[in-house]
């Protein structure tokens, strides 16, 4: 087992690492908007970390670099989010871009991913997958793809049924994708909640239909991990029976985000209170399934 000074010197060398590259970037994206911090203090925390004015490890780097492709004409919205330990363990990075259909945009952040697994091996490596992201994005370019099926697939929900997803994700970090998750959620009328941290937990109860979307579209997301622990169907007529949530919100408990992990005992509460104790045990794998 690593000792507390060697554990700190690990710190300070993965912090120190993404300062500099973090600075790389800033000089070569230094126009007003071009990279956004997501904490504006976080700069002023990893230092104050590096000066021994703070034992605390700082919160993940996380950033947004707005990106312009002039041929074919693009604009990428990249997300970073640094581990404490990056570059020895590997950045999570997520890109949306303005004229891309989900399909492509999935393809493009798994063939990121890729990319990133197969030529980081311990070393900084943003600028070199911002690079692969220069050169490559042009595979994936399509027109948007049209969605205004909406009334007949409101039509088509008269005969669907209820359902309840669990999903189980490693981590939940990364601004964009917590965002994301919010704002599909509500997009098709779901309910439930998302839970940031290490592990991160996500219920969404809807319509059948709507929760694949749903997953559909987070899935396609990069991932360490993640997977639907649990599914529950039911018919849609015992609706208001089996329905435990009246909107989907972002749970925030106390220090959640700070110490990068889940309060679990707040998170039983909660399912407790909701008459969904059990699965508590179902979503860590402390019993099997019926």
């Amino acid at each position: 087992m690593a000792s507390s000074s060697t554990l700190r010197e690990d710190y300070e060398d993965s912090i120190s690492q993404q300062l500099s590259e973090y600075e790389l970037l800033k000089s070569m994206y230094s126009n007003p908007g071009e990279i956004i911090l997501t904490e504006k203090n976080a700069i002023n925390e990893m230092n104050s970390y590096l000066n021994n004015k703070t034992e605390c490890i700082p919160n993940h780097l996380d950033f947004k670099l707005n990106l312009l492709i002039e041929e074919p004409k693009l604009k990428l919205e990249v997300f970073v989010n640094l581990p404490s330990l990056y570059p020895k363990k590997e950045p999570d990075l997520y890109v949306r871009c303005n004229n891309m259909n989900r399909k492509n945009e999935s393809k493009l952040n798994s063939e990121l991913v890729k990319y990133i697994k197969e030529n980081s091996f311990g070393e900084v490596c943003l600028y070199t997958a911002i690079s692969w992201l220069q050169e490559n994005v042009h595979k994936y370019k399509t027109i948007k793809e049209n969605t205004n099926s909406s009334t007949t697939n409101e039509a088509n929900k008269t005969e669907d049924e209820f359902a309840r997803f669990w999903i189980y994700s490693h981590h939940i970090y990364n601004k964009r994708k917590r965002d994301d998750i919010v704002k599909k959620a509500k997009e098709l009328k779901l309910t439930g909640f998302s839970m940031p941290g290490k592990p991160g937990i996500i219920c969404v109860e809807g319509f059948l239909s709507d929760c694949n979307e749903w997953w559909k579209d987070i899935k396609g997301m990069s991932w360490k991990k993640i997977m639907i622990r649990k599914s529950e169907i039911f018919d849609y007529t015992q609706k208001n029976t089996y329905k435990k949530f009246t909107s989907f919100e972002e749970l925030i408990f106390t220090n959640c985000l700070l110490n990068k992990s889940s309060p679990m005992s707040e998170l039983s509460k909660l399912l407790n209170e909701r008459g969904l104790g059990p699965i508590f045990n179902e979503l860590f794998g402390l019993c099997n399934d019926d």
